[in-house]
């Protein structure tokens, strides 16, 4: 079910008695179904006569609400599939790389109307109707049955909510026709703008090309609200948590109250969350809005103790409340609202090295996670996405989204399954300053109003790579405070340059070498502090992450496979400055690895430094905390099908290898090797002590001969890492050689285990910059050394599988064991639904991308919901570098 669906089924629910009095009737109705869409270039009518019923709409486009323009042109068949191949170029108003301004002959430049009928039950006369548009992008007239309900001088901007009083122009003896006219963005004058953000409206940046529709449309739902005398908006719950001892949490509630009337109305708010109730009489002068509080002084019901409290993942449970308000007059009820919440402290600070740090609870926690991007370019956003790549990031204990500011700002949906999956958000606020700062500013104004309720909103950044003006920033800033918001903020995402972080506000961005290619080494060992795990960066990164490859066939022809990054669709499938941008991948490859001859051999060599080189980045932050305070590298997912960028989930829900190394690094109790002092060290992500673990490392020749190992008994204090040992190399050691490391606690069971391959000529980073064409390079001191590993004898794996099926998701549990004398080097599991078929998407593996010894075993679970194998039993495919 996707998220509008799902908001459909809610609102049907709301349907319910609330057994209250006469007026007990639906709270909301739902406008989704049964719209019209067409471009305004082939209708002569204005919206005065396109708002009345008995208009011919023979040729319209049949759509639901929301969707923008462009998906429903592709819905209806108008336009071929935009995320393969090369089709998307095919559509008109296409346009390469970054743009602003939509081109002349774009049909995307006219004005499209929405057009809706609907029927308004007569048992509902007497009450108050609001219409609510949650995303309009970029303007709209609005006209219902005929009257121009609201125009494009105050209809403005992508990112906020509009409410209209609409009970004087409905009719409940016959049809109500809806009708929007839509004026996209890009509509300002044609010259070059030095800058990535113009407008209130989504913006690309160099992620994927910019939809030529510039998403224009009804992006987010559009519904009726159903009310008394008392309309209720914007219920809030502040919780103040007793730190250290979270014994005890003090609530404060409150929503904003209008009153629909020319009279004074007097009614009782109530609120419960769970078994404590709580209530008060308010007056209402005519036509007031009024901000209405429950404080914890006034009402002993809302000192909780003991309360349950909210953990990000994986250091504690994801506990949530809710609470229900409802106002109601002379006994019938007006108006009510539900929200879900958590009780926490979130805080940021600035330590002494001028880095920002964040805590929990009273705790330090280390920031892993990733920047987080709309993650549909058509946004046909959608509840199976979202809980997919946010359930993804819990899987992989990826504790923080960074919600990037040319993106959307994000739905309830996306923060509902944060707050689940114990997830925090960073929210980017804009991208870039944009010249109408009053709309900016009425955009965030509704921003901080909708989100402030989730436990898993962090903190907020301001612009990217940039400073607000002053006049936003401090707007920024007051609205924080006039919304009692309480999370930390910083003006700018993070400076190139370290020296200003104290003035950015304690954070740093990426470097441009990192966002092309870093080797496994280069954050313990890179020349450039930049670089190194220190500090907080907001967008670090490994560059070129190859996406699965069923997802590389499903988004472009067999003719376009080969040479990758080379055809036109490669190319066109990885970021906007094309497949040469990840030109030091291939050449990284090809120094260690080797030339790869086909797609095949291409793709295991990339998962393998995808692998090691995600895992080492992030072991490198553990290892170093707390002088490493975070990393969200650049970036998480991708909004549509990229073959080589920087998405750790692909636009298919598959994961990469790079992010099962960025899981195996995340592990909450977690043995690692240090690639700059050779020690393995025991990080312990949990805020709970672990005595008497034992830690050995083996040491394998390329042969598998064993020659060297090493046993330690260590223990880890809360969030803290443990030196074992460090490694002492023996001499004759083969050029590539292997390293296993395992954890036990005291009970024997294994808690962590870590297989690295390694080289005699480790990589040592040196220099870089830019060619003549702008590709960027890299010039390393040394280069490890891997092509041993094409000499890999192949290896059939014994495999058995069986699966059970638990609530709506299906268990699979696979035995894979290596009866060889051989290594099995990068075993790689995938369901599928028939054999010959493609990898399902999304599952959530235990592991993946592992190794084994000869004659060594491992049983490895899989999650996959079961309607993503539509009645059908799952089969495990299994490959691997040298997998038969």
């Amino acid at each position: 079910m996707d998220s509008h669906t799902a908001f459909a089924v809610r609102m049907a629910l709301c349907a319910c008695s609330f057994g209250m009095g006469a007026f007990a009737q639906p709270e909301v109705i739902p406008l989704d179904t049964g719209w019209a869409l067409q471009s305004s270039a082939k209708i002569a009518a204005d919206g005065k006569a396109l708002s009345q019923e008995h208009v011919d709409t023979e040729g319209w486009y049949p759509t639901s609400v929301p969707k923008t323009v462009l998906a429903a042109l592709v819905d209806n068949g108008v336009y071929p599939d935009p995320y393969y191949g090369m089709n998307l170029k095919s559509i008109p108003g296409y346009k390469p790389g970054m743009w602003h301004v939509m081109a002349p002959d774009s049909p995307f430049r006219d004005t499209w109307w929405y057009r809706k009928e609907f029927s308004v039950p007569d048992t509902l006369a007497g009450r108050h109707f609001t219409l609510h548009f949650d995303g309009i992008n970029y303007k709209a007239n609005i006209w219902l049955n005929g009257e121009l309900i609201a125009g494009a001088d105050t209809v403005i901007g992508m990112f906020r909510r509009f409410e209209f009083p609409i009970t004087e122009h409905l009719r409940f003896d016959a049809n109500n026709v809806l009708a929007v006219e839509i004026i996209p963005p890009g509509l300002i004058p044609d010259k070059k703008y030095r800058t990535k953000q113009l407008e209130a409206t989504t913006g690309w940046d160099d992620h994927n090309p910019q939809p030529p529709d510039m998403n224009m449309g009804l992006w987010e739902d559009v519904f009726i609200r159903v009310q008394g005398s008392v309309s209720m908006r914007h219920a809030y719950v502040e919780t103040d948590l007793d730190l250290p001892s979270l014994h005890l949490a003090r609530l404060t509630v409150s929503a904003y109250l209008r009153n629909n009337t020319a009279e004074s109305v007097t009614g009782t708010l109530v609120g419960n969350i769970e078994d404590r109730a709580f209530s008060q009489e308010v007056t209402l002068t005519p036509g007031e809005t009024r901000e209405v509080f429950f404080k914890p002084g006034q009402f002993e019901q809302l000192n909780v103790k003991n309360p349950r409290v909210w953990w990000p993942n994986p250091v504690g449970p994801q506990e949530l409340y809710d609470l229900s308000l409802t106002f109601t007059v002379a006994g019938e009820l007006s108006d009510s609202r539900q929200v879900r919440f958590g009780i926490r402290e979130i805080d940021t600070l600035i330590n002494e090295d001028d880095w920002r740090a964040y805590r929990v609870n009273g705790q330090r926690i280390l920031i892993r996670g990733g920047a987080w991007m709309t993650n549909e370019m058509l946004l046909n956003l959608s509840n199976r996405r979202y809980e997919a790549l946010v359930r993804y990031a819990h899987e992989a204990n990826l504790n923080m989204l960074r919600s990037e500011g040319f993106s959307i700002r994000e739905t309830d949906e996306f923060y509902d399954f944060c707050d689940t999956y114990g997830v925090m958000v960073t929210q980017q606020l804009f991208g870039r300053s944009i010249p109408d700062e009053d709309l900016a500013i009425a955009c965030i104004d509704d921003t901080f109003l909708r989100i402030r309720n989730h436990p898993s909103l962090a903190h907020f950044l301001g612009h990217d790579e940039t400073f607000p003006t002053e006049t936003l920033d401090q707007a920024y800033r007051d609205l924080i405070e006039r919304y009692r918001v309480r999370r930390t903020y910083q003006p700018h995402s993070g400076a190139f340059d370290i020296a200003k972080r104290d003035k950015t506000g304690g954070t740093r961005t990426g470097t441009r070498e990192l966002w092309t290619y870093a080797s496994p080494s280069h954050y313990y060992q890179a020349e450039r502090v930049e670089d190194v795990a220190w500090g907080f960066a907001q967008s670090g990164g490994i560059g070129g992450i190859l996406a699965a490859q069923d997802s590389l066939r499903q988004m472009m022809p067999a003719d376009q496979w080969w040479p990758a990054l080379d055809t036109e669709a490669w190319s066109f499938h990885t970021v906007t400055q094309g497949g040469s941008y990840f030109d030091a991948v291939r050449k990284a490859m090809e120094a260690s690895y080797s030339a790869p001859d086909d797609l095949d051999e291409f793709c295991k060599k990339a998962y393998a430094m995808n692998y090691s080189s995600a895992r080492g980045m992030y072991e490198a932050y553990g290892r170093n905390k707390y002088e490493a305070t975070g990393i969200t590298t650049w970036k998480y997912d991708a909004a549509w099908p990229a073959a080589m960028t920087w998405a750790y989930v692909d636009w298919y829900l598959r994961a990469t290898a790079a992010y099962y190394g960025a899981k195996k690094a995340c592990e909450g109790l977690h043995v690692q090797y240090a690639y700059d002092d050779d020690a393995i060290y025991v990080v312990n992500a949990f805020y709970e002590p672990f005595e008497d673990l034992e830690v050995t490392a083996t040491l394998y020749n390329f042969d598998l001969s064993q020659v060297y190992t090493n046993q330690a008994r260590v223990k880890v204090g809360p969030d803290a890492v443990a030196k074992a040992f460090a490694i002492e190399w023996p001499q004759g050691l083969s050029s590539t050689h292997f390293l296993k490391l395992e954890l036990k606690d005291t009970s024997g069971t294994l808690r962590s285990q870590n297989f690295y391959w390694l080289s005699t000529t480790p990589d040592i980073p040196g220099t870089d910059g830019y060619t003549k064409d702008r590709l960027f390079f890299t010039k390393p001191k040394s280069r490890a050394d891997y092509t041993a590993l094409n000499t890999l004898p192949p290896v059939k794996l014994d495999v058995t599988s069986r699966s059970e099926t638990k609530g709506d998701e299906q268990l699979v549990t696979v035995q894979v064991k290596n009866p060889s004398a051989a290594l099995a080097f990068q075993v790689q599991l995938a369901l599928v639904k028939e054999e010959g078929g493609f990898e399902l998407g999304p599952v959530y593996w235990e592991d993946n991308y592992f190794s084994l010894l000869p004659g060594e075993s491992r049983t490895i679970e899989a999650v996959v919901p079961a309607a993503e194998l539509g009645g059908a039993e799952p089969k495990v495919r299994v490959e691997g570098w040298n997998v038969e």
